[in-house]
């Protein structure tokens, strides 16, 4: 809606904002919040190199304990970053409060099965013990947001990662925590090999659901 107050929580370096379409309003007051403070200054040089939207503030802060008035946000905006949160529903009662009657909450969180693939070559390579902790998933975060704040309608954004460069999915592997381990990179280089020894492609599931609540 135009001349909402946006705030984008946990906004990253601020990719949203320059890939934003034309049909999003220039006329939005921005908030941008990230623990980090060198997203924040990313996030702010990135939004204000689109030359879009004049009234904007980055600030640090963190999720569960937004700077921010009671009911003085139209919009907030959570693009993959809930489950980065140690209490997810703490972050939501947080969103609630600052967010006006009748305002939106939009989280963004994947599906459950999303990059599976990438998971499963982990596994291959290195064992059981390295499969990856599953992040909180967008059914997971439904039910956290129903309770909430009761009726939330799902949009769901289904997609494929074709990786033709084993070089790069190899690159990625090795850019994780689990391939500090003794050996890992020797593991891992071997799994992508036989991966493309069979197709031309690896194939990577990409399922994001967008999550949409009234306050």
């Amino acid at each position: 809606m135009p001349g909402s107050v946006v705030a984008d929580v946990g906004c990253g370096a601020g990719a949203f904002w320059r890939a934003a379409p034309r049909e999003v309003p220039d006329d939005l007051a921005l908030r941008l919040i990230d623990s980090s403070p060198g997203m924040v200054a990313a996030a702010d040089g990135t939004v204000r190199a689109t030359g879009r939207w004049r009234d904007t503030a980055a600030m640090v802060g963190e999720a569960t304990t937004l700077p921010f008035a009671d009911g003085c946000v139209d919009i907030v905006l959570a693009i993959h970053m809930l489950y980065h949160l140690a209490d997810p529903t703490a972050g939501l009662a947080e969103f609630s409060r600052v967010t006006r009657a009748g305002g939106t909450v939009a989280v963004v969180l994947n599906r459950s099965g999303t990059m599976a693939e990438v998971s499963g070559l982990l596994t291959q390579a290195l064992g059981q013990a390295a499969a990856r902790r599953t992040p909180l998933s967008s059914e997971d975060g439904l039910a956290l947001m129903q309770a909430q704040f009761g009726e939330v309608a799902v949009r769901r954004y289904d997609d494929t990662l074709r990786v033709t460069d084993p070089v790069d999915l190899l690159g990625y592997l090795t850019s994780l925590p689990e391939a500090d381990a003794p050996g890992a990179v020797a593991k891992l280089a071997a799994a992508v090999e036989r991966a493309f020894a069979t197709s031309e492609a690896f194939t990577i599931t990409k399922t994001s659901d967008l999550l949409l609540a009234r306050r």
